[in-house]
């Protein structure tokens, strides 16, 4: 999937500041966590708030990866009926030991990766896309996307938690 060049480009800042501004919103929310709270189930029925913020955390490791997939137009695309078992099992087994300090430490480390990944785009480049496991995505999209799943899922804690 490639969609054709608008002539526009991204703007990098505004994507750079918006990945910052989800980053002091994860940490923000870790910390206004108990153990407690980890343990508890959010409004996601597949797992619990601990699960919820491990998966957010091993999400960020896809972007990078992603950005790859676009610029070559190709991605693994498994059956669909495949993808979101294989997410919930993939979450529930790698969260397994992790913690508030675990999750924050592996979401900034993919973070950095991240901002390299994106000073790394050329501007010709945004518009490249494909769809990966049953996802259309082009590499702007990919940027944006780190917001919009880190909202979806610290609804889901909130209102699991009562906190909505």
């Amino acid at each position: 999937m490639t969609t054709e060049p608008t002539g526009t480009q991204p703007d990098r800042s505004a994507l750079r500041a918006e990945l910052e501004s989800t980053r002091k919103d994860f940490h923000e929310l870790l910390v206004s966590l108990s153990d407690e709270d980890w343990k508890k189930k959010s409004a996601n029925p597949a797992w619990s708030v601990g699960q919820l913020v491990w998966h957010l955390t091993w999400g960020l490791e896809f972007t990078p990866k992603a950005v790859g997939y676009c610029r070559k137009g190709k991605a693994p695309n498994p059956p669909s009926w495949l993808v979101a078992p294989g997410n919930v099992l993939i979450t529930r087994f790698g969260s397994r030991g992790a913690t508030r300090a675990s999750a924050g430490e592996k979401y900034d480390r993919s973070h950095a990766v991240i901002l390299e990944t994106l000073g790394g785009v050329r501007d010709d480049e945004w518009h490249k896309g494909t769809r990966a496991y049953g996802i259309d995505y082009t590499i702007e999209s990919l940027f944006r996307e780190v917001s919009a799943h880190f909202r979806e899922h610290e609804a889901d804690i909130m209102k699991g938690l009562g906190r909505v």
